[in-house]
């Protein structure tokens, strides 16, 4: 594994699109996808299996985790997140947290001396109508001892009533990216989700960005939500 090319693990598909629920109460949602993709990077480079577990109170207040396998580090993501959420008014939402990226076996496979890519970011972002923007700072940025920030602009229109168009792009800079990747670099997202019965969502999406080494990936999953 090369750090500068797979390191960066959620994902337009994953951590990315963590926020609080609206609603009180514990909820779970599992998925399976034919790739990780984590601001237009793969991370699997093949399937991935993928679950998370939320609490959310009526104050706003939530907290919960997420995983997934990789092809790096071990082959395990974890991370934890907190934060709160809250609206103003019918139609603008806002959401502030944290969000700890951890690689539970990074050790059982790094080089001696290697830093740990385990990172911290913080985030904050609104939502009004289908427009939704946030933005993430992290002072080390996987290892590297360098900062970064991640500002995501993203638009879910419906095109049925099922059926929602996803278009996302994101803007990855800073020294921490630089040192990565050797520049700054925009990731994009095309896609179109469906909600089916049972909780189910299937969706379909092209991931890239402006790398000059970088193909355009199709990534499809399946995932499901519930309550306990």
């Amino acid at each position: 594994m090369t750090f500068k090319r797979t390191v960066v693990s959620v994902a337009l598909l994953g951590a990315a699109a963590f926020s609080g629920s609206a609603f009180a109460g514990v909820s779970g949602n599992v998925g399976v996808f034919s790739d990780y993709m984590f601001r237009g990077i793969t991370q699997t480079s093949g399937a991935a299996v993928q679950g998370g577990i939320d609490y959310a109170s009526d104050s706003g207040f939530y907290i919960g985790t997420w995983g997934s396998n990789l092809n790096f580090a071990g082959g395990t993501e974890l991370d934890v997140y907190t934060g709160f959420s809250g609206s103003v008014g019918e139609n603008f939402s806002f959401d502030i947290g944290a969000l700890y990226y951890w690689y539970p076996e990074e050790d059982e496979v790094a080089a001696p001396g290697s830093p740990s890519i385990n990172t911290l970011e913080l985030y904050a972002g609104f939502e009004t109508g289908p427009f939704s923007l946030k933005g993430y700072f992290t002072n080390d940025y996987f290892g590297t001892d360098e900062s970064a920030y991640y500002v995501l602009g993203a638009l879910a229109l419906p095109l049925a009533e099922t059926v929602s168009l996803d278009i996302a792009v994101g803007l990855n800079a800073g020294d921490g990216v630089e040192a990565t990747f050797g520049e700054e670099y925009i990731d994009y997202k095309l896609g179109v989700s469906k909600s089916l019965d049972g909780d189910y969502t299937a969706s379909f999406a092209l991931v890239a960005t402006d790398l000059s080494d970088d193909d355009p990936k199709f990534v499809i999953g399946l995932s499901k939500s519930f309550d306990f």
